[in-house]
């Protein structure tokens, strides 16, 4: 009856505190806080927030805002062997799952500090695809961060390194193992790792198949060589995973390199005996505040020339970290240093020390079991010596008949992770001691019985019978969730609109209104996570403006018409700015994975699909739907997926950017994959493929294939299409694409590389995507649609009417064409100008245009001569009006030449 009457307490815990949840609640709805500021646009978000996260789930659930709906309203997602409407339903046969390495063992205390730890993203929040001027795709406030919190813990020395941001410490890894590899270009480096070790390490250098690096196995075969004559690159994570040791490099000369993983090197985990001083040193966030759904990592880098190889290879991946997920990074490690760090690493090392004392006293009379023996040690951050406290529970079977200790565990209802799958014999099994307590609660449950029936003592137990009677002690809890959470909702949606009555959420929103009041004079913006003078965040001035409040003119900057940031969108954000907010709670998606155990958002899903059938630009029937870091990413997964077809030779890849030869006769033997942009970059013309035949596979990039660009003739219905939310809403900033994929095998190896990249695209930028898109699904597209191309056809009309009378610069020429959006013959609307420097002399027309103040993308980046120029006419209407000023005086310059 154990679990019952802990069920039963965890029950009357969980209605008292819902009781007392609310009751708080409802005295900031009816009594109100004098000191509360009124919020205007904020407000709608975060009523949203509270109202969901009020939805009691008897504490073994939890709602999202981008969670299920059952009529318009969110469901709750139960934890692990938990069901019902309320998920107050124990499932008795359920086994302890304590497989994943989910940090949800945190969430606790994200509650505990909600209104801390909640951030309010407006609508329009850092549309660029980066931060300033200088192009950078890093935080500079967010980087400030994070070397204070390793100052503060003492666990790494970050004095003369350079930090790289990684969407989690997945994508950093596969960085240093290109990186280091180039050192040596005339053999494959040898890729190492001690076990028991990190599965990961050896899937993903094996599925990248690189013929720069191999994956040689265990430093063993190396280990005894005084001298390491080949390029060798070391994997060592310390504290260890599997058993939390802490671990040296083994290898050592002057062709050994090492990658030192420090996912754990924080005092939840371990002590901390001094600070780490590696070359490459390896971090995340995961398993520093909890949120591996967020998908950021940091790593530590001596070396400028390596650091420049793995900065290359994360920004030709997905163009750096989604600047929502650097946002709420940010927000969590300034509350990480409010009081230097003890409030979270004393509750995360109380957590985790209590739990490993539980287990430990579990198998303490067990000669059947055991797990790995951890001293005490001295911890520089808590300054005493400590208690071991490590993430998992390196578990053996002592027994010689044990050999399969994985199934043995799985028997007993508890499923962790076999052991040789890091690298150990079959004897050991990893148990995961970091989810959350119901997981931990049922393990420890499941472990007792197991040794008490080693020592045959009986257990005067059921499930199913202990099921019924916990069904019926959940009964009080039941009702008065739903009687509760009735009278919320009453309270909060009324008539169709959230109520300004908040509670934790009103500090979020406040920041979020102060900020984005701070006037800017129409030239810039102040940021969240931007730079701040005495604590106040400072205007960041558009190009060509500078001073405090962005109001005064650089006549002399040249127009940079070279980048295809779409920030001509954020004027429309700014205009929904209530309906395009959304407030993000500390706790918000903290797993890997979401309930249905995937990477995706089944919600978004259904808005993506939703906003194709508004659109009309794509057939979703009959579809597989996969997400990426924008379309960067999505590109490089489909060419990996398509060169799996034919994998006996290298796959070709041809492009016709923007011209390529007709070569649609000329038979092709061999794996080809043809990128087909349409409408194209960057001459916005629709395309077709050009190579034809059994070994030709095609990727369909319909990035600009929205009523913005272009008119849409008929709805694509190709193979593989590609699409991207920054040329959609404007959000290059936020890193998210698409792929529709007819095919299911090669949609599942491009989920494959997703996983083994970046284990998907952050939950924080699917939640603002989703909610992004609900605003365009509201009216049927019509606003933002016609808001968009009403400013692209003005803007391309301005910009043909100045280049009218020149004879020495002309753009492409395109028909008007029928829209099935807007049901009519409507003209061009091209995100680009593509201009031809006429003239025989003027054979580099970038240089013509750069001597004339305007900076442009050379045609030698697209594959033809240098006479042409790209023009962006997507950028902010500063940009575009400078740039329209100057090719005006140029024409003018060049018809007063010929009239003299």
């Amino acid at each position: 009856m154990e679990m019952v009457k802990l069920q039963s307490s965890k029950c009357a815990f969980s209605l008292v505190s819902s009781i007392v949840l609310n009751l708080l609640l409802l005295f900031y709805l009816f009594v109100g806080d004098n000191s509360r500021k009124l919020l205007s646009w904020g407000s709608r978000a975060a009523a949203e927030a509270e109202a969901v996260a009020s939805l009691s789930c008897s504490g073994h659930g939890r709602a999202y805002l981008d969670g299920l709906l059952v009529d318009g309203i969110p469901v709750c997602e139960c934890n692990s062997c938990f069901d019902g409407p309320d998920c107050s339903v124990f499932v008795p046969g359920c086994p302890a799952d304590v497989n994943s390495g989910d940090p949800l063992f945190l969430e606790p205390f994200w509650m505990q500090h909600a209104a801390s730890s909640a951030i309010l993203v407006a609508g329009w929040h850092r549309m660029s695809y980066s931060f300033d001027e200088k192009s950078s795709i890093t935080s500079q406030e967010l980087e400030k961060r994070i070397r204070r919190v390793h100052a503060i813990v003492g666990n790494a020395v970050t004095d003369q390194r350079f930090i790289v941001f990684g969407a989690g410490s997945t994508q950093l890894l596969n960085a240093a193992v290109h990186a280091l590899s180039l050192d040596n270009t005339s053999s494959p480096s040898a890729v190492v790792v001690s076990a028991p070790s990190y599965p990961a390490y050896k899937e993903q250098t094996d599925f990248f198949d690189s013929l720069d690096y191999k994956f040689y196995g265990d430093t063993s075969m190396w280990k005894n060589t005084s001298d390491v004559s080949a390029n060798v690159i070391e994997f060592v994570t310390s504290p260890n995973n599997p058993d939390g040791m802490l671990r040296k490099e083994v290898l050592q000369g002057p062709s050994a390199r090492a990658i030192h993983d420090h996912a754990y090197y924080w005092p939840h985990f371990t002590a901390i005996p001094a600070p780490a001083d590696e070359d490459v040193m390896v971090f995340t966030l995961s398993k520093l505040t909890g949120h591996a759904g967020s998908r950021f990592g940091w790593a530590l880098v001596k070396d400028e020339a390596v650091y420049q190889q793995m900065l290359k290879y994360t920004n030709e991946n997905c163009f750096g970290v989604s600047r929502d997920t650097q946002l709420r990074a940010l927000k969590l490690l300034k509350v990480v240093l409010e009081g230097e760090g003890r409030e979270i690493f004393g509750f995360a090392h109380k957590t985790m020390s209590d739990r490993w004392g539980k287990l430990s006293e579990a198998l303490s009379s067990s000669k059947r079991f055991s797990i790995q023996d951890l001293a005490p040690q001295y911890c520089s951050f808590f300054q005493r010596v400590r208690g071991p406290s490590p993430a998992y529970a390196w578990f053996k079977c002592e027994r010689e008949e044990d050999k399969d200790c994985y199934r043995v565990l799985s028997d007993a209802g508890i499923i962790g992770r076999r052991g040789t799958l890091f690298g150990a014999g079959s004897r050991y099994v990893r148990l995961s001691l970091i989810k959350r307590q119901d997981d931990f609660d049922l393990l420890l449950l499941r472990m007792r019985k197991l040794v008490a029936e080693e020592g045959r003592v009986e257990q005067n137990k059921e499930d199913s019978k202990m099921g019924k009677i916990k069904a019926l002690s959940y009964t009080l809890c039941l009702l008065a969730s739903i009687v509760l959470n009735l009278f919320l909702f009453q309270n909060l949606y009324v008539g169709g609109k959230w109520e300004q009555q908040l509670s934790w959420s009103q500090r979020a929103a406040a920041e979020a209104e102060a900020v984005a009041s701070v006037s800017c004079s129409g030239h810039g913006r102040a940021y969240l996570d931007g730079s701040l003078l005495d604590g106040k965040p400072v205007c960041e001035c558009n190009t060509c403006f500078g001073g405090p409040d962005c109001s005064e003119f650089s006549p002399e900057c040249p127009a940079d018409a070279d980048s295809g940031d779409p920030l001509f969108l954020e004027p429309f954000w700014m205009q929904h700015a209530a309906s395009s907010a959304v407030l993000v709670a500390g706790w918000h998606r903290m797993s890997y994975s979401f309930t249905d155990r995937s990477f995706i958002s089944q919600e978004l899903k259904k808005q993506i699909l939703k906003v194709h059938a508004i659109a009309k630009n794509a057939v979703t029937d009959g579809k597989y739907i996969i997400y990426g870091a924008g379309s960067t990413q999505l590109l490089s997964a489909a060419v990996y997926a398509l060169s799996m077809e034919n994998s006996s030779s290298p796959a070709n890849l041809v492009a016709s950017i923007p011209y390529y030869p007709n070569t649609s006769d000329v038979p092709i033997n061999n794996n080809v994959i043809e990128f087909v942009t349409s409408p194209n970059n960057p001459d916005g013309l629709l395309k077709k493929p050009v190579l034809r035949g059994p070994f030709v596979k095609t990727v369909n990039d319909h990035a600009y294939y929205w009523p913005h660009y272009t008119a849409i003739p008929a709805p694509a219905d190709e193979d593989l299409m590609i699409f991207t939310a920054s040329k959609l809403t404007g959000h290059a900033g936020s890193r998210f694409g698409w792929a529709l994929v007819k095919d299911e095998a090669v949609y599942q190896r491009m989920l494959m590389y997703m996983i083994l990249s970046s284990m998907g695209v952050s939950r924080d930028t699917q939640l603002r995507a989703l909610k992004i898109l609900k605003v365009i699904s509201e009216g049927n597209g019509r606003e933002i649609f016609e808001f968009s191309y009403q400013t692209m056809s003005d803007r391309w009309e301005k910009l043909s009417k100045a280049l009218s009378k020149s004879k020495r610069f002309s753009v492409q020429q395109t028909a008007p064409q029928y829209c099935t959006f807007f049901q009519k013959v409507r003209g061009p609307s091209p995100a680009y100008a593509w201009l031809k420097c006429e003239r025989e002399e003027d054979k580099d027309c970038s240089a013509v245009l750069g001597a004339a103040g305007i900076i442009g993308r050379e045609g030698s980046m697209f594959s033809t001569e240098n006479r042409y120029v790209r023009l962006s006419l997507l950028k902010s209407q500063d940009d575009f009006d400078l740039l329209l000023h100057r090719i005006s005086k140029l024409v003018s310059q060049e018809v007063g030449v010929a009239t003299m």
